[in-house]
């Protein structure tokens, strides 16, 4: 047997040098797609729990008989990602030192020297920290031989996977690319957009009807529960219907909406009409139109509320409804929120829906689902002690009053599963705190996880016996991940709750259709096409290419094969010019940048890679360096940073009072401050316009800081890179540095802090001139010939300690004597 191929030696068992002895039993389906994923770039899609992850450890192996070549493997999330490298370490004989998970925990110094270090073979990570040592030249791709990416579904919009395999695709030596998914999308266009961003040139798709799969499929029962609302709820549901109604019929008169019925208007529908009338606002700048349109954007803003309060009403109950409204309550009173929900929470109408609201609380009227997911729950834990079981559900309020709810019952041990963002004052969990969770949900400790999306897709918790829906979700892809929690090993039960004569049976019917279409399609594709479509061997079959009918997305960027890359396309991250880490904790204070007059440098914080602008830079060949920065977002020289603040952030920062403070820290360490506002000001409506105008004169007249407005990411790219082109063209070094204003915590160091901020002061001048003076008011108090005495400072910097000690503020530059009010 060659080294390095896979063979069958146990017609039960896979055998392979680095695969443990009779461990990863045959699937003939899982043999037939390793065979065409050899052969090209393959998306793979197969439903849940048939083991995609054998697949990928299967050509994993054969990628690695290069001795020096390395696998990356992506997931969406951390514990996604830590399963994926379980299964590596538990089937294989790879070195354990050889398989690293790369976290954000790890330096990103650190970091380099792993990616660096010929033991290093298999990578597994989230796509955003792959992204940003990428972009930061952390890492090279050239001997990456295989590039897996799981849930790439996500492979759309500027989700980090495009970006990845684009770079993946022109810089490596041997690309190769698997992309695994159980729903890759409902139409033609979302699997076409996903194959072209992810250069796949076949396609494996296998249904759970298929002969090669179905010995392999578990039983997993679907029983829908359909519940009535109670009267007390409808006609709470009755006054939002009649409030909206209202709202609705002013937003027809005003051609904002083309229906005023409740019933054929979404809230798709109006989100959709408010991206219309935010570039009707854009248009209509100062002219005589504007405030009719800045009223309606108010409506807009409110009817989305209300549909938002409905449907928490119909699929979540009124617990959760009211934690929405004593929210907003609050931030009414805090004057947070705008103009439109003070005027919504304070109408007449409202008042009376939130009095229903509270009589519905005060006697513990709730919605049906609760007593039903009790009940549910009581029996199969009196039937199946040891069952475990996933109770999903979109909001997280509705999480926490499940979890507060049923923990009551002693047969019940539930907790809370959620992402990791902070939602006002709920704090999220962290990746460490979900594995450990899962962990326990495995052992036992826990045996009902109310969990919200976080945990749809592709975790693998085969003891998990029932997945209950407490909602319906629209989205065939949610639904089929959801589903896919449970029948992994062994059959499962499928419950999924809805609320009768309320959106979601058309949220119901929605998914239904969606599936339905996806099905088909997938069908209809593997009719026309053979997994190697683009092989001789096919002749007379409709190639893959034609079903794709690619097209570049920009006719400059057509993909070249290994040997005909042009090397200026995108930097290597291995040149000497690639930045290096420069913000470490013992060098904090002051930087050297490295300038190369070929590209601009732009140092990125690292908490603004989750916009698309850090990307667009990297494609525009910007030399990007990302680093947590102490102030600012970009950095493009010792005297020139820049703030970037989307509308909805601009927004957030001026209601809770951060964006001044921001702003004063940027004043305080740049001369050349900058303000980047990225999308319309006109557009907004939840903050009085009178103190966003406020705002923004006083950034430019008191704060003396530059503003710019751009559109779009691209945009705020494109003025980074000719703000930085000209900053540094100008330099005569090849160095800038920055010095951090960090101030520190002792009176002696900020002293010495103070005095080293005149020019010609280093730290060890600071000290020796206040080991002589003592004290602020004698060093600046004492003459030019007092000052010299002082070893190694000569007369030119007594001469400027002295300058600076008597400059008269008001006389030097244009400054406004007046004080701010």
């Amino acid at each position: 047997m060659v080294r390095g191929e896979i063979c069958i030696a146990n017609p039960q068992f896979i055998n392979h040098p680095l695969l443990k002895e009779n461990t990863l039993v045959k699937r003939k389906f899982q043999v037939d797609i390793f065979v065409t994923c050899t052969k090209s770039n393959c998306l793979v899609v197969v439903p849940t729990g048939l083991g995609k992850t054998i697949i990928a450890l299967l050509l994993s192996l054969q990628r690695l008989k290069n001795s020096d070549s390395k696998i990356i493997f992506l997931a969406p999330t951390r514990p996604l990602v830590e399963q994926h490298l379980r299964t590596f370490q538990n089937l294989t004989k790879i070195d354990p030192d050889s398989l690293l998970m790369m976290t954000g925990t790890i330096t990103p110094e650190k970091r380099k020297h792993l990616y660096q270090e010929d033991i290093t073979r298999c990578l597994f990570m989230t796509p955003q920290i792959l992204q940003n040592d990428l972009i930061a030249g952390r890492i090279s791709l050239q001997n990456v031989s295989l590039m897996i990416f799981d849930e790439s579904h996500r492979a759309t919009g500027n989700y980090a996977y495009t970006f990845l395999a684009k770079r993946y695709m022109q810089n490596a030596n041997n690309p190769k690319i698997l992309a695994m998914t159980a729903s890759p999308g409902k139409n033609r266009d979302k699997i076409k957009e996903v194959m072209e961003n992810l250069y796949l040139n076949a396609i494996e798709i296998r249904s759970d009807t298929d002969p090669d799969v179905k010995p392999y499929i578990q039983e997993v029962e679907t029983i829908w529960k359909n519940v009535d609302l109670p009267k007390e709820m409808l006609e709470v549901l009755k006054a939002f219907e009649n409030l909206q109604k209202l709202i609705l019929s002013e937003l027809k008169k005003n051609e904002i909406l083309d229906s005023e019925d409740i019933h054929k208007i979404s809230r798709k529908d109006l989100l959709a009409a408010g991206k219309l009338l935010d570039g009707m606002i854009i248009k209509a700048q100062q002219g005589n139109d504007l405030p009719r349109l800045l009223f309606c954007k108010k409506l807009l803003a409110n009817a989305i509320r209300i549909s938002h309060m409905s449907e928490l009403l119909e699929a979540q109950g009124i617990n959760s409804l009211q934690a929405y409204l004593d929210k907003n309550i609050e931030q009414v009173k805090q004057g947070k929120g705008g103009k439109s929900l003070k005027e919504l929470f304070q109408s007449t109408q409202m008042q009376e829906v939130m009095e229903k609201i509270s009589h519905l609380t005060k006697n513990h009227i709730d919605h049906p689902k609760m007593a039903l997911l009790m009940s549910l729950l009581m029996e199969q834990f009196t039937e199946s002690p040891e069952s475990r079981v996933l109770v999903f559900c979109h909001f997280r309020d509705t999480v926490k009053n499940i979890v507060e709810q049923i923990e009551e019952n002693k047969l019940i041990h539930p907790h809370s599963f959620v992402g990791q963002q902070k939602k006002g004052k709920e704090k999220g969990l962290s990746q460490k705190q979900q594995l450990e969770i899962l962990q326990q949900f495995k052992s036992g400790t826990y045996n009902t996880l109310v969990a919200t999306s976080v945990a749809e897709e592709g975790l693998d918790i085969s003891e998990c016996d029932v997945v209950i829906f407490f909602d319906v979700v629209p989205s065939e892809i949610r639904a089929i991940q959801r589903r896919g929690r449970t029948g992994r090993n062994r059959s499962g039960k499928v419950i999924i709750f809805k609320t009768m004569g309320t959106r979601e049976e058309g949220y119901f019917w929605a998914e239904k259709h969606r599936e339905k279409e996806m099905k088909r399609v997938l069908n209809d594709i593997r009719r026309e096409i053979q997994p190697m479509a683009n092989s001789s061997e096919n002749r007379g079959q409709k190639s893959l290419t034609a079903f794709l009918k690619k097209t570049p997305k920009n006719p400059n960027e057509e993909i070249k094969s290994p040997q005909e890359k042009d090397s200026k396309q995108l930097n290597d991250p291995n040149e000497p010019n690639s930045a290096p880490d420069l913000l470490q904790s013992d060098n904090l204070r002051k930087i050297s940048i490295p300038l190369d007059k070929s590209k601009p440098y732009i140092l990125v914080d690292s908490r603004e890679t989750a916009s698309s602008v850090t990307r667009e830079l990297a494609e525009r060949n910007a030399n990007v360096s990302i680093q947590k920065l102490p102030t600012g977002d970009y950095i493009i020289s010792e005297q020139c940073g820049i703030e970037r603040k989307s509308i909805p952030d601009f927004i957030s920062s001026i209601k809770d009072g951060r964006l001044f403070n921001e702003l004063q820290r940027l004043k305080t360490q740049f001369t050349i401050p900058i303000l980047i506002i990225e999308g319309g000001i006109n557009s907004i409506t939840s903050i009085n316009r009178a103190a966003v105008l406020g705002t923004l004169t006083s950034i430019l007249l008191k704060m003396r800081i530059f503003l710019y407005q751009t559109t779009s990411p691209e945009e705020t790219a494109e003025i980074l890179i000719a703000l930085a082109k000209k900053e540094q063209s100008d330099k005569p070094s090849k160095h800038f540095s920055i010095r951090f204003k960090k101030f520190p915590e002792k009176i002696p160091e900020q002293l010495e802090f103070i005095i080293s901020g005149i020019p010609g002061i280093n730290a060890s001048r600071a000290k020796d001139l206040l080991i002589e003076f003592r004290t602020l008011r004698e060093l600046l108090n004492a003459n030019e010939k007092k000052i010299q005495k002082v070893p190694n400072i000569g007369p030119a910097i007594a001469q400027n300690i002295f300058k600076y000690a008597n400059a008269d503020y008001l006389d030097h530059g244009n400054v406004n004597s007046e004080k701010d009010e």
